[in-house]
C-alpha cells in the first residue's frame, strides 16, 4: 500500500533530495519502515499541470495529503498562476499569489493540498538554489571559488546554459567537498 500522503515532484533530483531535507529537519522519513510521503517524479511541470492529473490525484481514495513542489525555473508568481490556474476548479478559493510559507488547503474531499515553489515562493529559481541558501557560512568562501570557476568556464565555451549556472556552481561546490563529487541528497 501507498503512503496516505502523496508528493508530485518534476525529476528523480526531488525525490532523492525531500527525504534527506525532511531527516536533517527532524522529520521522520519512514514509519514502521514505509516512508511517510510517496515521492512521485513527474518528468517535468508539464506533466504535473495535464489536465486530469491534479483532479485524480485530489479524488484518489485513501489520499489524506497531496503536495507539488516545482521549480520556479525564472518566474515563481508565473509558475503561481499556472498551478493555480489548474486547481482554482477544485477549490472554492485559492490566493492570486502564493503565500510567502506556501500554500495549504483543505480539499472538498479532506485532502490537505500544499505547494511549494522553489526555492522560495518567491524567487526564480529551482531546487538548487534552495539547496544553495543552505551551505554553511563557514564554506561560503568555497561556493564564491565555486561561482568564479564556474563563470570562468562559460567564458571559455563550457556548454551549459545560462539558466543552469546554480545547478553548475554547486555541483562544482560538491566537488570539492569530503568526499568530491557528491550528490544533492
Amino acid at each position: 500500500m501507498l503512503a496516505p500522503k502523496k508528493l508530485l515532484v518534476e525529476g528523480e533530483t526531488e525525490k532523492r533530495v525531500i527525504p534527506n531535507l525532511m531527516e536533517r529537519n527532524g522529520v521522520a522519513w519512514e514509519n514502521e519502515g514505509r516512508p511517510v510521503v510517496f515521492i512521485e517524479p513527474s518528468g517535468s511541470i508539464s506533466e504535473i499541470l495535464k489536465p486530469g492529473v491534479i483532479e485524480a490525484e485530489l479524488n484518489a481514495s485513501r489520499l489524506e495529503s497531496l503536495g507539488i513542489v516545482v521549480d520556479a525555473n525564472g518566474d515563481a508568481a508565473n509558475r503561481w498562476i499556472q498551478i493555480r490556474d489548474r486547481c482554482i476548479g477544485q477549490f472554492n478559493k485559492l490566493p492570486n499569489e502564493i503565500p510567502q510559507p506556501g500554500l495549504v488547503e483543505t480539499h472538498s474531499t479532506g485532502v490537505r493540498f500544499g505547494v511549494w515553489i522553489m526555492p522560495d515562493n518567491r524567487l526564480e529559481g529551482m531546487l538548487e538554489d534552495f539547496m544553495i541558501g543552505l551551505i554553511p557560512q563557514d564554506s561560503r568562501n568555497l561556493l564564491e571559488l565555486a561561482e568564479n570557476c564556474v563563470q570562468e568556464a562559460r567564458n571559455t565555451g563550457a556548454p551549459f546554459k545560462k539558466n543552469q549556472t546554480r545547478k553548475a556552481e554547486l555541483h562544482t561546490w560538491l566537488a570539492w567537498q569530503d568526499e568530491p563529487g557528491r550528490q544533492l541528497h
